[in-house]
């Protein structure tokens, strides 16, 4: 029997749906998105906030992430033939610290044993650039010259404390790199050696609709995340390809320490092409001569063109199922905002969210006793109430 209510009471309830009648539908959705997005919006400050101040963490931590990705096949591998979980990890960083250590001691052997034809034709190539001061168009006579190397000499002396400091700086840069280096390794080790106990932990506090609905998105966002690792090696496999060939085809003896250094380079944006580049460039001119060195130059910007424009949006964007406009406006936004770190980082974020957001169930309905979270380097967790080493499969 309904509830008597005097002449001045109301229901609140009714007088919700009477309030929420005056609201147009297109403007109480917009609310709902405005807020949620607000939200989501404060988190995201949050977390870029605390990160930041964590960078010597945050950064080896993700590049962990990316090497756990890209060598979780591997360690898979190694771990079906029989091989205990922490030597297929270690057996598999090996292999990448090889692999890498290999290419970077190619590159130096070959130009070790061209130095003294290049140190040779360098002083030819200068005498030669003097002789074309002084009697070219310039007019620039040898005592000119040599005014400006006196002048650069006493620029250099001038400013002998300041070149003390930026040397202090870049040996503190270098120790940095190689302490975050050796962090990313051990990272790396213990993701691919226990990422099955890491997601475990995770799973154990997560409530079961809460599981349910998480378990398919990371899942899905790992595989993209894994898928873009991949394209990733072959979009720098195929720039080292084209600058060596490149090299090989204007007479250059050093065309394979090119191509290897440019396959390394690649994976670091904006600052790895300057730099492959322009040892590549100085190493023509060299050896080859200026018109040639300006040829090689133009190979390597069509290289990095054909890289940013088709490579990167097509193979990467197919890999990870995202528009390649997407992939060029992340790679600039992540340029603007974090430098060299945002722009390595921000198509893996993108194709880790977007593989998230694709793989999510929106209903997934009550809690199923098989639901757990994708492993760390097999996609493999422990259900509930199970220890870790039970579960054989996702």
């Amino acid at each position: 029997m309904p509830a008597s209510t005097s002449g001045d009471s109301t229901d609140p309830r009714a007088s919700t749906r009477d309030d929420l009648a005056y609201v147009p539908l297109w403007l109480r959705v917009g609310a709902g998105w405005s807020w949620r997005l607000l939200v989501v919006g404060a988190a995201v400050v949050g977390l870029w906030t605390f990160g930041s101040k964590l960078g010597q963490i945050v950064v080896p931590v993700l590049l962990a992430v990316l090497i756990a990705s890209g060598m979780s096949p591997m360690t898979a591998w190694l771990q079906r033939k029989g091989a205990p979980r922490w030597l297929g990890a270690l057996a598999s960083l090996l292999v990448l610290v090889l692999v890498v250590s290999g290419l970077l001691a190619l590159v130096g052997a070959q130009i070790a044993s061209q130095w003294q034809q290049l140190s040779t034709t360098a002083t030819t190539g200068f005498s030669e650039v003097l002789e074309w001061l002084a009697t070219g168009p310039l007019r620039i006579s040898e005592a000119q010259v040599n005014d400006w190397i006196r002048q650069m000499v006493s620029a250099v002396e001038d400013s002998r404390d300041q070149i003390a400091t930026w040397a202090a700086t870049a040996g503190s840069g270098i120790g940095s790199f190689f302490a975050g280096l050796v962090t990313t390794l051990f990272v790396a080790f213990f993701f691919l050696k226990d990422g099955r106990r890491i997601t475990g932990a995770f799973a154990k506090v997560l409530p079961g609709y809460a599981l349910a609905t998480i378990s398919p998105a990371v899942s899905g966002g790992w595989t993209a995340l894994t898928h873009y690792v991949r394209a990733a090696v072959a979009v720098a496999a195929i720039d080292g390809v084209g600058a060596g060939l490149g090299a090989l085809i204007l007479g250059s003896n050093l065309w394979l320490a090119i191509m290897a250094l440019t396959f390394v380079c690649s994976f670091v944006p904006i600052l790895g092409a300057m730099i492959a580049g322009t040892v590549a460039v100085v190493v023509v001119l060299v050896t080859l001569g200026p018109i040639k060195a300006v040829i090689m130059l133009v190979v390597f910007v069509a290289v990095m063109g054909v890289e940013s424009h088709l490579l990167q949006p097509l193979l990467l964007g197919r890999a990870v199922e995202i528009h390649p406009l997407l992939v060029l406006l992340g790679i600039t936004a992540g340029a603007i905002l974090a430098g060299i770190a945002g722009a390595f980082f921000a198509i893996p974020l993108i194709a880790f969210v977007s593989g998230c957001i694709r793989s999510a169930d929106p209903d997934p309905g009550p809690e199923t006793p098989g639901r757990r979270l994708p492993n760390l380097h097999d996609l493999q967790l422990p259900t509930r109430g199970r220890r870790p080493d039970d579960v054989q499969g996702p």
